[in-house]
């Protein structure tokens, strides 16, 4: 077959692509959102404006009841309903809320969480259910009443768990001190890629995103207790170490890729874990090393 035929092949399918701005178009889809602040109040935003009627839900009602405020002020379908994450008759009240508000579930993301710095050999049996009755049970709990209303609609949908690099043990530099959170955010990555292999019969399609550090409410408020706990030598290592943990200044720097997985451009994705933390696990070269480019350090 000779060049020019491979080439009109390879034009002939461009025919059947959808136009990329119909990629992001997510109107008529209905999409969970569980956290009303930070990196939940932009992923909630993000989707509402691709088109989405979102329903949130949160333990603070106050923040919740502010967020779908602001949100129908801006000419979006946004509602809250307070919602503690780790209980489960509250999560199965959530998906049973937006399906009697707007219909079946086609996205679910599970962004609540919650997380407190101890040292392994402090951490309490109240401490451990807590933040694993949120950010692991939760989570699972919520995509699996979620998953059955996708069924039930038999129009496939979006999985996207929320792990986190503490997945990895990448969590306060040299500190560490993340014990429970660290095996929770492992076990959504297990949860999600089981999830996928049982759901893409459905037309699900199960990923997960695991943010890195971000400058949020629950971020600036994390190791209050601890201070309180370990004293003013905590603070100062924690301040001092932490210069070299990058740090997105705005959430929505991982709530993009967290809406993108909400698209079409996870239509041939299963099981997936996409690390958005600009780049903690690498050492960047600083100076242009080079003898032979222009602009080179010693060029």
């Amino acid at each position: 077959m000779d060049k020019e035929t491979l080439f009109y092949m390879s034009v002939d399918t461009l025919e059947d692509l959808k136009p990329i701005g119909s990629i992001f178009d997510l109107s008529g889809k209905v999409a969970v959102v569980t956290g009303t602040l930070g990196l939940a109040l932009t992923v909630i935003y993000r989707l509402a404006e691709c088109g989405a009627s979102v329903v949130c839900g949160a333990r603070n009602a106050q923040a919740g009841n502010l967020v779908e405020k602001e949100m129908t002020g801006r000419g979006y379908q946004v509602k809250f309903k307070q919602t503690d994450a780790g209980r489960l008759e509250d999560i199965r009240a959530l998906v049973a809320f937006a399906e009697e508000t707007y219909g079946t579930v086609d996205i679910v993301v599970p962004i609540a969480a919650v997380w407190e710095a101890r040292a392994f050999v402090d951490v309490e049996e109240e401490t451990w259910d807590k933040i694993l009755d949120t950010d692991l049970k939760g989570q699972y709990f919520l995509c699996q009443a979620a998953a059955r209303s996708m069924i039930r609609g038999r129009k496939g949908g979006k999985i996207v768990a929320i792990s986190s690099v503490a997945y990895r043990a990448d969590d306060m530099a040299k500190m560490a001190m993340m014990t429970p959170y660290n095996a929770a955010k492992a076990g959504v990555i297990g949860m999600a890629q089981g999830m996928a292999k049982e759901l893409k019969q459905y037309g699900i399609n199960v990923n997960c995103v695991a943010p890195g550090g971000m400058l949020t409410p629950g971020a600036m408020t994390n190791g209050t207790a601890a201070s309180r706990l370990y004293g003013p030598e905590y603070d100062r290592d924690l301040m001092e170490n932490g210069k070299a943990t990058p740090v997105a200044a705005n959430p929505d720097e991982v709530a993009l890729m967290i809406v993108a997985m909400c698209t079409d451009i996870s239509n041939y994705m299963y099981g997936q874990v996409i690390d958005v933390d600009g780049g903690s696990q690498f050492s960047f070269q600083e100076k242009p090393w080079s003898f032979t480019m222009e602009g080179g350090l010693h060029a």
